[in-house]
């Protein structure tokens, strides 16, 4: 009889042990899934926050640019007549644009050379940039890779 007794106590140990690591696992769980979900609506928060709320001089600029683009005879749209054609720059050997800069909402963001898909938002402001910087986003900036991309908005933010 003691036998069995020192067993059902066994088995019920052993269970309330699996029961209670099997909870803990949960709950450690729950928890990092909960943290990850707070960083990341934080992080979309900022973005919107950033890209939705442009300030006076944001406003400006970009009507500023707007301006010229129309007086200079730019299209605000992309010229798709050229889509994914290569430049051939004064050596001879031909170049395949993958990227290009583009002013919305008074911010920089990139975008698959000559279409409407975004490639991602920087959220560099345009008011930031130098002259020289705002003249070649007028005459348009392109960029053969991503590494080119990463090296021109890293000048850009220094």
């Amino acid at each position: 009889m003691n036998h069995k007794k020192s067993m059902r106590i066994f088995w019920l140990s052993l269970c309330l042990l699996l029961v209670s690591g099997t909870v803990i696992i949960a709950v450690v769980q729950y928890r990092s899934h909960k943290r990850e979900a707070e960083k990341d609506s934080v992080e979309e928060n900022n973005e919107q926050m950033l890209g939705t709320r442009p300030t006076l001089i944001d406003d400006l600029d970009n009507e500023q640019s707007m301006s010229d683009r129309q007086t200079a005879g730019h299209s605000m749209q992309p010229d798709h007549t050229h889509e994914n054609e290569p430049v051939k720059p004064a050596n001879g050997s031909t170049v395949r644009y993958q990227f290009e800069l583009k002013v919305i909402n008074g911010r920089l963001d990139v975008y698959y050379y000559h279409t409407e898909t975004l490639f991602f938002h920087t959220g560099i402001p345009y008011s930031i940039l130098t002259v020289e910087q705002r003249q070649e986003l007028q005459d348009g900036k392109y960029f053969v890779d991503e590494q080119d991309l990463y090296g021109y908005l890293e000048s850009c933010t220094s």
